[in-house]
């Protein structure tokens, strides 16, 4: 876990704080992201013993800087008992209501995912009605713990939105590694270098599924195995334009890594995406059909793929 642990780049199940923080202290300046309220606040304790909890706090896994109002969003939570994130013990599904002001936007039983993750997860795809600031209610009894997070404005963050074309960015392959060592940081390279994303969207025949993801550094993380998840989700899918993005350019030499300021890929830096994985499922067109962040398991792969 060593390169792990450098990377603060990652969103890491082993030093898991809330994706807020974390994203905040990687984001390029001040003003580019809003202002954070991204505090999870505990509501319910049993007593002053600490790491005794009547229900689990939640602990937010989304960009929420990425995130406007209009478009469809996503909003993932992993739980902490007090003590570390639940594994084995997390419950099967989690009550989840999110408000904007005094109404409520969503109130749904969130199922557990965690197919090929160690760490479980809960997500909630919703669509913003207006910039500000949201929050999510999770219920147990007469229990409540919340996690407040803002929404911009359209055009607030370059991060690229569902509806939009996908910027064509060009992206290394096994042709042309445009500089990148190594070319895909799996132990063994993945198949989705084969085509640039530039070329899949100009021919416009199939769909695109763009991943962004350093499966070398991230094997075991809250992140998952993405990239191995996609091989085995898209096994029987010649229909579609696969492209693996890495993160960095020179990963094991270049010592901004250790900080999250080195050199970024083309496709990372044009798309202003200080955090990863990021998934991009588009139309054969190029516009976005659902984007998945920092945590995402096998089953909203296989979701995100039957969109297209």
């Amino acid at each position: 876990m060593a390169e792990l642990d450098r990377r603060t780049f990652i969103v890491s199940a082993a030093g898991f704080a809330g994706a807020g923080a974390l994203l905040a202290a990687c984001g390029d300046d001040g003003d580019a992201s809003p202002t954070s309220t991204t505090t999870t606040t505990l509501l319910a304790q049993n007593g002053d013993e600490p790491g005794a909890l009547d229900i689990p706090q939640m602990l937010p896994a989304f960009p929420e800087f990425a995130m406007v109002h209009s478009v469809p969003q996503r909003v993932a939570y992993a739980l902490h008992d007090g003590i570390d994130i639940m594994r084995a013990n997390a419950p099967d599904s989690i009550n989840l209501v999110l408000r904007f002001g005094d109404e409520v936007i969503a109130a749904e039983e969130l199922a557990r995912r965690d197919v090929g993750t160690p760490t479980p997860y809960y997500s909630l795809h919703f669509t913003p009605p207006g910039a500000g600031v949201y929050t999510s209610v999770m219920t147990q009894g007469d229990l409540t713990t919340e996690h407040m997070f803002r929404v911009g404005e359209p055009g607030s963050t370059d991060v690229p939105q569902p509806g939009d074309i996908l910027p064509a960015i060009a992206t290394a392959t096994f042709d042309d590694a445009m500089g990148v060592d190594p070319l895909c940081t799996r132990s063994k390279p993945c198949p989705f270098h084969t085509t640039d994303l530039v070329d899949a969207l100009d021919a416009g025949d199939k769909p695109i599924v763009l991943s962004i993801a350093t499966p070398g550094f991230c094997q075991t993380a809250i992140c998952g195995p993405v990239i191995n998840l996609l091989i085995d989700a898209a096994a029987e899918r010649d229909d579609l334009h696969i492209v693996h993005a890495e993160v960095y350019v020179d990963p094991h030499n270049d010592p901004g890594v250790a900080t999250g300021t080195g050199e970024f890929t083309p496709v990372v830096a044009a798309y202003a995406l200080p955090y990863e994985p990021v998934l991009f499922v588009a139309q054969a067109d190029g516009t976005i059909l659902r984007r998945l962040d920092a945590v995402y398991d096998g089953s909203e792969i296989a979701e995100a793929l039957a969109l297209v």
